[in-house]
Formats: C-alpha cells, structure tokens, sequence
C-alpha cells in the first residue's frame, strides 16, 4: 500500500483546510492525521476541542488526485467505504470533505 510523502500530506492538509474555510465557514479548521497511508478528518465547529466532530477517512491510492473515501458513521463507531457526492468511489480529499460536510451540516451554512 503506497504512503503518501511528507510534502504530499502537508499539501492535502492545506488544500483541504482551505477548501473547507471557503466552502463550510461552519468549521472554523479541518485537521488530517495520518496512519500509514490513512488520513483521518477531523472538523473543528469551534475553537475549543469539544466542538470537533470525525467526518470521513482518506485512503491514498498512489494518485495525489485519486483517493478512496469512507464515511465516520456515529452509531457504529467506524468509518465505512462509501461513494462521493458524484458517485465515484474515488477523487480528491476536498471531495471526500464535501461528501462527508454535506452528511453532517446539512443544516448549517453552506
């Protein structure tokens, strides 16, 4: 399974924090932390830590525009394999944001 490099990470963390402050201005930040070559996203509503809600998994694929997605699912405690918004199983992490955005703050700002 292909690991994405340091440069490649703090790229995708950027993109996604900046898409998400023009797209979602209900998170105050989106945060990736990464395990191999998993990258789990995290929303901040707040500035205080109890305000943060888990939105969906990243996986990289080998492709910096090509990544598979799961959902955060609550009553399971887990992130489950799922389709983006276009229908694709796979595309860029800002799609993988507003698949899961789209979940969760349907009824905040968009």
């Amino acid at each position: 399974m292909p690991v994405p490099s340091r440069r490649l990470k703090d790229l995708i963390e950027a993109t996604v924090d900046h898409h998400a402050s023009q797209r979602w201005p209900a998170l105050e930040e989106v945060t990736i932390t990464w395990r191999g070559s998993y990258g789990y996203l995290t929303g901040y509503l707040g500035v205080s830590d109890d305000e943060q809600i888990k939105l969906a998994r990243i996986r990289y694929l080998g492709d910096p525009d090509s990544w598979a997605f799961a959902i955060w699912q609550a009553s399971t405690d887990t992130y489950t394999d799922a389709v983006l918004l276009n229908g694709q199983p796979t595309g860029h992490p800002n799609d993988a944001l507003d698949t899961a955005c789209t979940l969760y703050l349907a009824n905040n700002e968009q």
